[in-house]
């Protein structure tokens, strides 16, 4: 007997595709299950043994009990909308952030071809002196400069895109480095920070804001630990 190449395979009804969900489906709501336990204990007290009637202080206890089930159900759904609602109003806010710039520690510049660049060193003593120089991604020096004296913390500063001749530089990683003095004359590296103007605020897997920025990154806001404007 030949068998049938196709068989165990689905096909296609469209009397039964489109057919209502059986109605019978058990409902193991909460509230249904309140009201089937309601609909058992009256059955029950209807038909109890008038020699032996139930105790009515187990029968209290259940009713406590899916209350207290229904209640704490109610509840975590009135949170998780509460938590939806601050997560969106969390959202909105975050939007008002398009146009300032996050900084990350590190020294890399992921530079776009136009524009300022903003950055800053963090310093853990104030020093005389700090050389900033800056490299493109084979290591060229393509500007060094003396920021001066500065104080212990976040000094800002920024770099115009071009070289030590003033020509436009193209779209590169660049690399900042820091070179500090002390007054006793002796050598500190601060911290280097870079950042980039937030250009649209999206919603992330976890509902929380993710900034994207100018450089083609992005961070979560809550990452967030320095602006710079």
């Amino acid at each position: 007997m030949a068998t049938n190449p196709l068989s165990g395979i689905r096909t296609y009804d469209p009397m039964t595709a489109n057919a209502p969900k059986d109605a019978t489906a058990p409902d193991n709501s909460p509230r249904a299950q309140t009201q089937n336990f309601l609909k058992l204990l009256i059955a029950q007290i209807q038909n109890q043994d008038p020699m032996a009637p139930m105790d009515a202080s187990t029968m209290t206890a259940q009713m406590s009990q899916l209350n207290m089930v229904e209640s704490m159900s109610t509840m975590n759904t009135s949170m998780t909308a509460m938590l939806s609602q601050m997560q969106s109003a969390n959202f909105m806010n975050q939007a008002s952030l398009i146009g300032h710039s996050p900084a990350t520690a590190g020294g890399e510049i992921k530079y776009v071809g136009n524009g300022d660049v903003n950055l800053a060193i963090n310093a853990k003593n104030p020093l005389q002196s700090v050389i900033a120089t800056i490299t493109d991604s084979s290591g060229n020096q393509v500007m060094s400069t003396s920021l001066g004296a500065v104080q212990a913390g976040m000094t800002n500063f920024a770099w115009a895109g071009t070289d030590m001749n003033g020509a436009q530089m193209p779209a590169d990683t660049y690399t900042l480095t820091l070179v500090g003095k002390t007054a006793d004359g002796k050598t500190e590296n601060p911290s280097p920070y870079v950042a980039s103007p937030v250009m649209s605020v999206s919603k992330g897997l976890d509902g929380n804001a993710v900034l994207n920025l100018l450089d083609g990154t992005s961070m979560k806001a809550a990452d967030v630990q320095q602006w710079l404007n």
